[in-house]
Order: structure tokens, then sequence, then C-alpha cells
């Protein structure tokens, strides 16, 4: 399926470069021009239902990342201070905003980045399913999880050997994974002890690789994967990440047993870099958006993409994000667009899908056929 799902487009006026959806399916919309006399202002806003806007400083960063409670109407999003205050240590990135029926509102804010340069920002933030966690992971290499609301360190900051690219805690609240290039680990949430770690990211045939996103599973559907081990595996016990090649000309889906820590599959799932990836609450789909401005879904029990949309928006697609129904996915884009598309209530199966290679192509089909046909009568009387 090519194209084919019904899709919304709105031009919400600056760049977006996060996106979140609360628990009353209400869009929340990160972005921005950045620091500086650029001429984009620097944005929140609240779409759907209502439409709030809270405008941030110019002298200060878009917001890079943001996060949704799961548990109340609180969003944390990271949003760098102006760069004297970088400079000074001083700068609390990781700021609380609340929804209310007329207005976004900021609260508490706290430090989450050790780096002291403007170059380095907090690049992956996440809540845990209680909504009592927040961990975010930055440029810089620095690991902070947060207690909610206090914002207070729930252990000492972690600093990784490189930057991290991804965090996310599983649906029981009791590891983190993150994820930089070279390595996955998996913490437990609450103390950061070294739970596991994953290390020399490579491909099906061997081929290097990052560790670019990790998603833990969160249904009690079992995988259907090609290898008889994986069908006795629930949803819930799987471990996804992606797989850009160093090379970036190709990514992967790996999946991994939470039980064993052993790699169950890896599937390829498109020729290009895949720059933001997403999981439907249910567990039960993922999505993902490429360097060449694809955005793809697959079946999480089986790997298998079920829709590509080939150039979704005109520049990087920086967010995705589905709604708490599994109805929608919501994209975001460099382009100023957010885009809105519809999930189909039933896809189509392995054979529907060649039955409409077939028929679409059936007038080429019957003259290759034709010619391999002739090729091998001239040959047969040649002999």
């Amino acid at each position: 399926m090519t194209n084919t799902l019904e899709r919304f487009t709105e031009n919400v006026g600056f760049p977006i470069g996060c996106i979140g959806v609360t628990r009353d399916n209400e869009i929340v919309l990160g972005g921005g021009g950045g620091t500086g006399r650029s001429g984009v202002r620097n944005k929140l806003v609240l779409k759907l239902k209502r439409s709030h806007e809270l405008e941030l400083s110019s002298e200060e960063d878009a917001p890079t990342c943001l996060a949704v409670n799961p548990k109340g109407k609180t969003i944390v999003s990271s949003i760098n201070m102006s760069d004297d205050t970088i400079r000074k240590g001083a700068n609390k990135n990781c700021r609380v905003f609340t929804v209310t029926k007329k207005a976004i509102s900021e609260g508490k804010a706290a430090n989450t980045i050790c780096s002291t340069s403007d170059y380095d920002y907090q690049k992956s933030i996440a809540f845990d399913a209680a909504g009592k966690l927040v961990a975010s992971g930055s440029t810089d290499g620095t690991l902070a999880v947060l207690q909610y609301p206090s914002l207070h360190p729930a252990f000492p900051f972690v600093e990784a050997a490189s930057e991290i690219n991804d965090v996310c805690f599983n649906s029981q609240g009791k590891w983190l994974a993150v994820a930089t290039n070279d390595e996955l680990k998996i913490l437990a949430a609450k103390t950061g002890a070294l739970v596991q770690t994953i290390d020399n990211p490579h491909t099906s045939s061997g081929q290097s690789a990052v560790f670019r996103f990790a998603r833990f599973g969160s249904e009690n559907g079992a995988l259907r994967l090609s290898n008889s081990s994986s069908r006795r595996t629930k949803l819930k016990d799987a471990l996804y990440t992606v797989l850009n090649t160093k090379s970036r000309k190709q990514a992967y889906i790996a999946v991994w047993n939470t039980a064993s820590w052993k790699r169950m599959a890896t599937r390829p799932v498109c020729n290009s870099a895949i720059t933001t990836f997403a999981m439907s609450s249910n567990g039960a789909l993922l999505a993902f958006a490429t360097a060449s401005l694809q955005i793809g879904i697959c079946d999480a029990h089986s790997l298998r993409v079920l829709a590509r949309i080939q150039n979704a928006h005109a520049f990087a697609i920086t967010s995705l994000a589905f709604d708490n129904s599994g109805k929608f996915l919501v994209s975001g884009s460099a382009d100023e667009t957010c885009q809105v598309i519809r999930i189909p209530t039933k896809w189509p199966t392995a054979l529907d899908s060649l039955s409409v290679v077939f028929h679409d192509n059936i007038q080429t089909i019957i003259m290759v056929f034709v010619l391999l046909v002739a090729i091998a009568l001239s040959f047969s009387l040649r002999s």
C-alpha cells in the first residue's frame, strides 16, 4: 500500500521539531527558528479540539523534544536557555508545561545537560507508564532520570561514551533502554543499575550499523516471525531497535527477547536512514520516517511493512506520534506542516499486496512472458 492512505495536512507557520499527543488526543507541537533573529518564533502549540499557543523567547532555543505525561495534563519539553546562561552552567532546559482549557503555562524546570556548550542539547525524553519518572538523553552523553513532579534526580546523572540517541521505559516501568551509536544499555529504571549491554550493532548480513531508536513492546499478542522461537514471545517481552547502516543507505528493525537478550530477527525496512520512530499505544504498529522523506508503517508482530508514503513532506521529517486510539498517525516536519494520517481498520495481507502488484503490472508481465517465449523458441530453432 503506497501513498493511498487518507491524509490531512496543516501549515502551522514554524518548523516542527517535536510532537506529542495528550490523553484527550490533542496534538502538541514544538518548534521554531531557534536562538537568534531568524524571525521564526519558538513555540509550543496545542491543536485539535482547542488551539493554544505559547510563544517562547527568541533568546532561547526551540523545543528539541517533548513527552506527554500519561497520567496528567502536563508536558515536559527540553528548551535550551540563552547562550550566556548555558556557559554559566545554569541551563534549566528541562521544563514542565501545564495544559488547561484556556492556555499552556510554564512551571518547574531543571538542568539535564552537563555540557556548558551551546552546541549540546537534549535529544530524547520519555515518561514511564506511571508518570512518575522522566528520562532524558543529550548530545553530550548525559543521561538524566528525574522524579516527577519534583524534578529531583532519581539517581546521579550517568555519562555515556557518546551522544544519546534515544531513551525508552518498558511498560512495567522496570527497565530503561538507552541507545547510543555503538551500544544499547538496559538499566534499572529507579536505580540506574546496569541490567544488560548490547553492543556491536550490525545487520543480518554483518554490515556495521548504529543504534538509532529503541522501543519496548507493550501488547500481549505474540510475535509472528519466521523462526519458531519467536512465536512463543509476547510483544511485551520484545525490544525493538532501529539500526541505520553507517553508510546511511539502509535501515533495519531488529527485535530482541528481553528474557534472554538474544536477537530474534532483523528486517530491512527502507533504503535510507530512519530519522524518527514511533510505536502505537497498544504496541501493534510501528512507524518510521526516513531521510528520503518517506513514512512507513509496520506490523509489530511480523515486522512486515504495511504502508509506505513517498515524499510525505517537502523537507526533513522530524517527529512522529500515534494518537491514543491508534487510528491516526501524526507527522511533523521542518517544512512547517503537520500531517495527520488515518490508519486503516484492516490492512491488506501479503497475498493481497501481491495481487495488486500483479494487477497493476499485468501488461508488463504479459510482454515479458511473450518476450521470454520468443527467446526460448529462437534458441530452440537454432539448435
